[in-house]
């Protein structure tokens, strides 16, 4: 995400949003940086969307929004590993429904619909065939970045 003063200013009121929600993720966010944060975000939907669909797509997921800064994130700094893969995914999974939750605690109609959108984002970025790609895809970028040797 271009870090211009309007998107700083998003990606700060998520890393807020994630603290108050108690997300799994949250500190690490806010010890990365509002700036860092925002490079490396790009809202909810995969790098291969059109930045004007992943725009739309982020809009009416907007519940989960706190939850995909910490998990593109992960996927930045990804360590090219499965264990790595899943606990990011894991994290991703348990911050979606703690926000459904948090957003709907007395209206289970809601809750449950929140939570079934959610686990349908768990698996899409879970999936072995686009996921896991997408996982050592950013792996071979962030080696290539920093001049780390790769697993």
């Amino acid at each position: 995400m271009e870090t211009n003063e309007e998107n700083m200013a998003h990606v700060a009121e998520l890393i807020e949003r994630a603290k108050a929600a108690g997300l799994q993720g949250a500190d690490w966010l806010e010890s990365l940086g509002v700036k860092r944060c925002c490079e490396g975000y790009n809202g909810i939907g995969p790098e291969f969307l059109p930045v004007k669909i992943r725009a739309k797509v982020t809009k009416h997921l907007a519940l989960f929004e706190p939850a995909a800064l910490p998990h593109d994130l992960r996927n930045e700094f990804s360590d090219g590993t499965r264990e790595g893969f899943l606990a990011a995914n894991d994290e991703f999974r348990y911050n979606c429904l703690r926000l459904a939750d948090d957003a709907y605690p007395t209206n289970r109609k809601h809750r449950v619909a929140a939570k079934a959108a959610a686990e349908i984002l768990y698996l899409f970025v879970s999936a072995d065939g686009f996921g896991w790609k997408a996982w050592l895809e950013a792996h071979e970028r962030y080696v290539k970045k920093t001049n780390q040797p790769t697993n």
